[in-house]
């Protein structure tokens, strides 16, 4: 179970990757009509929205990967609990 877990992490991040480089490009083509001049067309505008968005997003997930860096090496420096001393009579 634990390699199937790994096998569907991994993928599920390349094709993250892969969707966030292809993306954009593939959505200004979809929107470039091809029987109509360049002026009248919005491919600039969808292709530096599309590039803001894929910015914001990268930019968004290096800020919670520092983030559980940070989190996760305080958690660890605090180590478990000591035990309660016992009590000799």
């Amino acid at each position: 179970m634990k390699r199937v877990l790994v096998y569907a992490l991994g993928f599920a991040l390349a094709f993250a990757v892969l969707s966030t480089w292809l993306g954009p490009k593939a959505i200004g083509w979809y929107v470039t009509p091809a029987d109509q001049p360049a002026m009248l067309s919005c491919n600039a505008a969808v292709v530096g929205a599309m590039h803001r968005l894929v910015m914001t997003q990268l930019w968004g997930t290096l800020v919670g990967a520092v983030l559980g860096i940070v989190i996760g090496i305080l958690m660890a420096r605090r180590g478990p609990p000591s035990p309660a001393p016992t009590k000799t009579p």
